[in-house]
């Protein structure tokens, strides 16, 4: 027959390649002009064994290459062997396969009669007839089913068996749409040499079908992987050899042999313990640190019912549940990724990060991020505000008070309704040998503990009362409920910039006293002192205005208000001060009013002298205070720019977030008086041109920030990720937007099966186990040597035997823990030595596995290949001869100390 495939990967070109072997005239279409002069020369474009051979038999004869995609139409069908890369939530990316399947049936419109399109690519059930098939019909200009047949044929090719996996299959599976005999015989046709050469199963079935028994195979294969490995971890601690455990147990027909070898596992990403996340539980949203976080909602590797703030690939952000939270310990690389305006976050060198491109979403672990590369941020926040506080809940709750001496004042007398009083307080009354109830209604007061237990039947509702806690005049009142509305937000503002909270133990009693201050500058802020002023005035609370020398104080005694303060999360002062959690759930004019208290007090409008720019600097402190704001101003569509400093005297180092650009410093000026914003009116008037920020692109959902550098540091240290629920990304410090990732196939399957509401727990358990792996190799050398300063062999670096591919080798993770402890890597593979150079260019590379171990303290083996079974004399030459295994290649014998990870 005559074939054409679509695409030269390890897939395309080995599957083209036996095609040919097997008598049939295959053509190979691919844009790679190299990969085409080097099929069409009888070299192969990849290192599989046995495809060397078969491409210089067939290249460029039964086998040719080609760009052209015009060389179908002489074909009588065509397999679509394209990739299909991983999003940044772990689904499949299909715009490669659909581009190909619309340059295909482009190149197909003018053929005439029947032509069959299998897709060999790995992809989710339906893609085949819901995405590809109708980009195939209206390209080619033909009719499904008539002259133009979809099929299925799904690859269970291992990278390094590749050809001898094809030509020697356990099963060849065939999807076709019903009743379509054209596309059934032409796969029968197709693969009827290879059928006729061996006893493999044919399953004929639906396209769905086929495309979800790729999945199942590697998900089934996956979660077998993770479950020997548990088990083996568990024998090691017994001191059994999971090895002949699992040698037993796959006598049992119905658990089988294969994929019984526990080890190093199948190849994860975390950020470290201070980088922060906003959640959001039923109680509200929340400013923490990943340590915090897990501290709070993680137990026994199970999360509460909590959400962080997430981005969609459309740039929307919104609150999405956390479905897996880890921490493990980390020993390698972390790379701190610093970005225009100063932004940073920390994560491990494999943790994927988002970039964008115009609106496109792209993924790029951290170790390959550039210089420039668009990094997106938090550029708009959900509201769900709280409409008020009640101050007699944070009262009764708190340890601080007792509620027999805390004291309601109604804003109606008692003695307008004194018989109801003394009807409802009767019981309360017999407690006292007087009549209580009398001096109640006389000073026109209830305790509190009164009022909590007879409050559904007295006469008074929350919003009549005031709170306070000393009695015989100067009281102090503050309203039981206090309205969350933009003069509130505004007043925590000034709090936090120019507030603190002063504990006062010199008076007499047992009660200390508290006093909240807010400072001003003694003539220049009028306007800031009135309007505080009057704010309490509007809620009744009494205050003090002093005029000192250096400051005007407005001064509020109150143990009530200050509790409330510190509830809230606002701090005691300067040192402690931060954004309160449910700031971040505020309207967007109330974000505002908060930061307009915060610049009016302690930010600073800068007029430069050279020029008619005008720039916003707030500084402070407390660096969980710049965090905060940045949020909010993210959360507004600003972005500032950042940096911290430390003068000779100071103890603790000051923070300071700038805002500039006409857009942004026009968007802001409404913070400011109205005097300030007519100067700030004149200075962006008299621009004479608008110049767009260097630093951030400013478009919604898409605002990012350019890479300026990346440092990275080796440490040991407790990392963190999380699984989030359909985006899988969140946001982290500064406003960057990061996700996670896991495996490939098991992971596109865990998305697709989530995107119909299902929760796959045992997949999502099989890739927490496999992840645990390499740490469980590196602390069993641990046992053995310290590799501090010691030269250590590290055998394979390809993630299986027979190729030279290293994603998710098992070597990664060791070869970082490693360079973590101090040790100095010198590492040996047959093939894969120049891709792992990519990720580690500064470890020693031997040209022998000999050449590794000569004078190694310690040796680790990642990789079974067969060479390393052959080693003996070899490890004579080591310092000390000590191995630890993850693959039991290596023969235990004596003179050699060796571990195996699971026997």
């Amino acid at each position: 027959m005559r074939v054409s495939i679509v695409g030269s990967g390890y897939v395309g070109t080995t599957v083209a390649a036996c095609f040919a072997d097997m008598g049939h005239e295959v053509v190979n279409v691919d844009i790679d002009e190299e990969i085409v002069a080097a099929i069409n020369d009888g070299r192969a474009p990849i290192h599989e064994p046995g495809l060397d051979e078969l491409l210089e038999e067939h290249g460029g004869d039964a086998l040719t290459a080609t760009t052209d995609y015009a060389a179908v139409r002489d074909t009588d069908l065509t397999f679509l062997a394209l990739p299909t890369p991983a999003n940044d939530d772990g689904s499949i990316d299909t715009s490669i396969i659909e581009a190909g399947a619309e340059t295909l049936g482009e190149a197909l419109e003018t053929k005439d009669g029947d032509h069959v399109v299998v897709t060999k690519s790995t992809v989710v059930p339906t893609t085949t007839e819901e995405t590809l098939a109708p980009i195939l019909a209206e390209a080619a200009g033909k009719t499904l089913g008539e002259d133009l047949h979809v099929a299925m044929n799904p690859e269970f090719l291992r990278e390094g068996t590749a050809v001898e996996d094809f030509q020697s299959p356990d099963k060849v599976v065939f999807g076709t749409q019903d009743d379509d005999a054209v596309a059934l015989d032409a796969l029968r046709g197709v693969f009827e040499p290879l059928l006729d050469a061996t006893e493999a199963a044919v399953v004929e079935t639906g396209i769905a079908e086929a495309e979800m028994i790729k999945y199942a195979n590697n998900a089934f294969l996956a979660s077998k992987v993770s479950l020997i490995n548990d088990i083996g971890n568990i024998c090691k601690q017994f001191g059994v050899d999971a090895y002949e455990v699992a040698d037993a147990i796959g006598l049992d027909d119905r658990i089988g042999e294969q994929f019984l070898r526990s080890g190093l596992g199948w190849g994860g990403s975390c950020l470290t313990v201070d980088q922060r996340v906003l959640a959001k539980d039923e109680a509200g949203t929340r400013h923490l640190t990943l340590g915090e976080f897990f501290d709070e909602y993680v137990s026994d590797g199970t999360v509460d019912d909590v959400s962080v703030l997430s981005r969609s690939e459309q740039g929307e952000f919104a609150f999405k549940s956390v479905e897996v939270a880890t921490r493990r310990r980390y020993d390698g690389p972390l790379h701190t990724i610093r970005t225009k305006m100063n932004k940073r976050v920390t994560v491990t060198h494999d943790h994927p990060m988002l970039t964008l491109e115009g609106n496109d979403t792209a993924v790029k672990p951290a170790a390959e991020l550039e210089e420039g590369d668009s990094v997106p941020v938090l550029a708009d926040l959900p509201s769900d505000p709280v409409s008020e506080f009640d101050l007699i809940e944070i009262v009764d709750e708190s340890p601080d008070f007792e509620n027999d001496r805390v004291y309601l004042k109604p804003s109606t007398p008692l003695e307008a309704n004194k018989d109801e009083v003394y009807e409802v307080l009767r019981a309360y009354n017999r407690q006292f040998d007087y009549h209580k109830l009398s001096d109640l209604v006389r000073d026109n007061y209830l305790p509190l503990d009164a009022f909590l237990t007879y409050e559904e039947e007295l006469p008074v509702e929350r919003e009549e009362l005031s709170l306070y806690t000393t009695r015989g005049g100067g009281q102090t009142y503050v309203p039981a409920i206090l309205r969350a509305d933009e003069r509130f937000w505004r007043f925590i503002g000034y709090y936090l910039s120019e507030g603190h909270v002063n504990d006062d133990t010199s008076g007499h009693g047992s009660t200390t006293r508290r006093r909240i201050q807010l400072s001003f500058h003694p003539s220049e802020e009028p306007e800031y002192v009135g309007d505080v002023e009057s704010y309490y005035e509007d809620l009744g609370i009494r205050y003090q205005t002093r005029q000192q020398e250096t400051t005007t104080e407005i001064c509020v005694s109150s143990r009530v208000f200050a509790a409330f303060l510190e509830w809230l999360g606002c701090g005691t002062g300067s040192y402690s001060a931060a954004i309160p959690d449910d700031a971040f759930q505020a309207t967007a004019d109330e974000r505002v009013a908060l930061l307009s208290g915060l610049f009016r007090g302690d930010g600073h409008i800068e007029y430069t002298n050279h020029s008619n720019a005008v720039v916003y600097d707030y500084g402070s402190v407390s660096e969980e205070l710049i965090d905060g704001m940045t949020l909010l101003l993210h959360s507004l569509g600003i972005v500032p720019s950042y940096k911290t400093s430390q003068s000779a005297k100071s103890t603790r180092p000051a923070h300071f977030l700038r805002v500039s650009s006409k857009r942004q410093i026009a968007a802001l000026k409404e913070l400011f008086l109205p005097e300030e914003q007519d100067r700030i009116n004149d200075r962006l008037d008299a621009y004479e041109r608008d110049i767009a920020p260097t630093g951030h692109t400013a478009d919604g959902g898409f605002t990012s920030v350019p890479v300026r550098d990346v440092t990275v540091e080796e440490t040991t240290t407790d990392v963190y990720s999380l699984e989030v629920a359909e985006d899988h990304t969140f946001v982290t410090t500064d406003g960057l937007v990061v996700h996670n990732c896991f495996p490939k196939d098991t992971n596109a399957i865990i998305a697709a099966a989530k995107e119909t509401d299902y929760d796959p727990e045992l997949l999502e358990a099989a890739v927490r186990v496999n992840d645990g792996q390499p740490e469980r190799l590196l602390s069993l050398l641990d046992e053995h040597v310290d590799v501090s300063g010691e030269r250590v062999a590290v055998l394979g670096l390809s993630f299986k035997p027979g190729t030279d591919d290293v994603r998710n080798s098992r070597a990664i993770p060791v070869i970082e823990g490693l360079q973590a402890r101090g040790a100095t890597v010198v590492a040996y593979d047959p093939v894969a030595t120049e891709n792992m150079r990519a990720h580690f260019p500064g470890v020693e590379y031997a040209d022998a596995a000999a050449a590794a171990l000569d004078d190694a303290s310690a040796c680790v083996v990642c990789t079974d290949w067969d060479e390393f079974a052959a080693l003996d004399m070899e490890f004579d030459a080591m310092a000390t001869p000590v191995v630890v295994d993850g693959r039991r290649v290596v023969e235990r014998r004596d003179g050699l100390i060796y571990e195996g990870l699971t026997w």
